[in-house]
């Protein structure tokens, strides 16, 4: 019987599985679907296309994830062998975003470190929507509306209001972050319309560096960086401002790696 090979990935605590083994003929809706189980996003190990990268990321709704990109460039280091105390460089391809991503992984004792440069912020604009007064941070292939003050009082209105709003965006995946900006507390929630998916993210990547590239908007000069509490972890962000907008964007995050796991390729 053939087989479906995964490993767990948790940068942060935005637990990923990611398939890196599938045969062919395999269906990818019903393994994302059986994967969704253990995990809040699916991601696919291929081949790369462009020479000089070390592989392909696809996201289960071929959306872009710095976590995603992150914790795959940690996993293959360790497969690189990488020891406690080394650093490097691997160029991986990530679904959601053009060209090769060169992705920092330093290996640490019982974890990994990881910087990932992020999608360039392609607008930030504010938004008036039922009432409310959001900022929309929008790179390639996402977009964060940013929701500033105190706790949203319900999560079901938060996910029926970013359902109504991300109809009318033409990113592939759409976020409402709950922001705190006197805590530096985020709460994320993601939809991905490809794959259907609706979930409040224990730490989420392009969130953050959505929270940062907005703060570093308002700072409108110099580079600032903002570390992002989440219930994962802190997310540390790196932007810097450049004829308005903000440039050379990086998450910086801990990932730990689970052990590699199979399942049946026939699944009901």
């Amino acid at each position: 019987m053939s087989e479906i090979r995964y490993v767990t990935l948790d940068p942060t605590g935005n637990i990923t599985c990611l398939v890196t083994q599938m045969p062919p003929d395999a269906d990818e809706a019903a393994v994302t679907r059986r994967l969704m189980r253990e995990c809040e996003q699916v991601a696919y190990l291929e081949a790369p296309a462009q020479p000089g990268a070390r592989a392909r990321i696809r996201l289960m709704g071929g959306e872009f994830c710095g976590n995603a990109a992150m914790a795959s460039a940690c996993y293959l280091a360790d497969r690189d062998g990488i020891l406690p105390g080394q650093e490097v460089i691997l160029p991986i391809e990530m679904s959601g975003a053009s060209g090769t991503l060169p992705c920092e992984v330093r290996r640490f004792a019982g974890s990994f470190e990881g910087t990932v440069p992020m999608p360039p912020v392609q607008s930030i604009t504010p938004l008036q929507a039922e009432g409310l007064t959001l900022t929309a941070v929008a790179m390639e292939g996402i977009a964060h509306l940013i929701l500033c003050g105190p706790p949203f009082p319900d999560d079901a209105q938060a996910e029926a209001l970013l359902r109504r709003l991300a109809g009318t965006r033409p990113e592939e995946a759409v976020g409402l972050l709950l922001w705190d900006e006197e805590s530096l507390t985020m709460r994320p929630l993601v939809l991905v319309k490809g794959s259907g998916t609706l979930v409040w993210e224990t730490g989420c990547g392009s969130g953050s560096a959505a929270v940062g590239a907005y703060r570093a908007f308002r700072a409108g000069s110099g580079v600032t960086r903002t570390d992002v509490h989440q219930s994962g972890g802190v997310i540390t962000i790196s932007a810097a401002v450049r004829d308005g907008l903000p440039e050379n964007l990086t998450i910086t995050g801990r990932v730990h790696l689970g052990p590699e796991k199979t399942i049946a390729a026939e699944l009901p």
